[in-house]
């Protein structure tokens, strides 16, 4: 799978920037509200997000789940 061999930033799980990544990735202010949601779940310790070099965000959840959420889609991975 190309995604998986691609750089990745790690983003920070601080709340301010989960509000800041949500308002400019997404100008969708439903797409928006559930970046921050998501946000959230990294800042509380439930999960970990890494920003993709082509702009896409993969989501892992400490249970093991992990999602690729790109731009019109959320993909189950793992």
């Amino acid at each position: 799978m190309a995604y998986a061999k691609t750089r990745r930033r790690r983003l920070r799980a601080a709340k301010p920037g989960s509000a800041a990544i949500a308002g400019l990735v997404h100008t969708d202010p439903a797409k928006a509200l559930v970046m921050i949601c998501i946000g959230q779940l990294v800042a509380n310790g439930h999960a970990r997000w890494t920003m993709l070099d082509d702009g896409n965000i993969e989501l892992s959840f400490y249970t093991g789940k992990t999602f690729l959420l790109a731009n019109r889609a959320i993909t189950r991975l793992a």
